[in-house]
């Protein structure tokens, strides 16, 4: 027995996208030619519902493809597919041929999709890094450069992202540290000759909190025993607030021996 869903806003916990006007678009990890192929040639994809996201439902589900898949496609989005409709079902539903699956009584999301759809153009990871899912709309989709572009946060994420891009700061954005029963997830991260920076977007306006968060903010003691350096960043009402937040972010990346190439 599936249970199905056709209202969006039973999967979707958090109205408060920006753009909630914009098709919504679910980045989902592809670590399997075979589910790939599943998706492709019988229109479904499953998520485990013990590790689904917290917003789960969307218009359209992308793929991120893992080292699994050949140079021409690995660590890259490229291919994504309207959504059409959502059922929660048993493994063994799924995969019959499977049955005796250790998992095969575990409950799965099954997204039924349409055709694949390449991307204008591939949206590649510069960084090998942990990716799982990423809530995005469809216009961030179709124009990101890199998956860094992807992500959505609070306004003054938003501002200090842009203004890394256009100082060429190799900034990745939501990392997530931890294993998967406690992920924490910083803001931005740099990787420098000698140590790790993490930067974190400090705000007294709740309005500025970030909008889509996945896993909690992971505090200074666990990045310090983990081998990182935190920098908070707190936006004040000067306009400049962005650039002295940019040379604090210089200061700390000379500090700790300059990037790494």
């Amino acid at each position: 027995m599936s249970r199905l869903f056709d209202d969006l806003d039973d999967l979707w916990t958090d109205p408060a996208l920006p753009g909630e006007d914009e098709p919504r678009v679910l980045v989902a990890v592809m670590n399997d030619p075979r589910a790939l192929e599943i998706a492709r040639t019988a229109g479904w994809y499953r998520i485990p519902v013990k590790r689904a996201p917290p917003r789960v439902g969307a218009d359209y589900l992308a793929f991120y493809q893992t080292g699994a898949f050949g140079p021409e496609e690995r660590w890259a989005v490229n291919y994504y597919a309207p959504i059409r409709r959502y059922h929660i079902v048993q493994r063994r539903d799924l995969l019959p041929e499977e049955a005796d699956h250790p998992r095969a009584d575990d409950e799965y999301y099954k997204i039924e999709i349409g055709p694949l759809e390449p991307l204008p153009h591939p949206i590649p990871s510069q960084r090998l890094r942990r990716i799982t899912f990423i809530p995005t709309t469809l216009r961030r989709l179709l124009s990101a450069e890199e998956i860094n572009d992807l992500w959505i946060g609070s306004r003054t994420q938003e501002h200090l992202w842009q203004m890394l891009k256009e100082n060429d700061v190799p900034a990745e954005r939501q990392v997530s540290l931890g294993d998967d029963d406690r992920p924490y997830e910083m803001d931005f991260a740099l990787y420098c000759q000698d140590g790790q920076l993490a930067i974190l977007c400090e705000s007294s306006d709740l309005g500025d909190l970030p909008l889509v968060r996945e896993h909690s903010a992971i505090p200074d003691y666990k990045l310090t025993a983990l081998g990182w350096t935190a920098l908070h960043l707190q936006p004040g009402g000067a306009i400049d607030w962005l650039q002295e937040a940019l040379d604090r972010i210089h200061r700390a990346i000379a500090q700790l021996g300059g990037l790494t190439a």
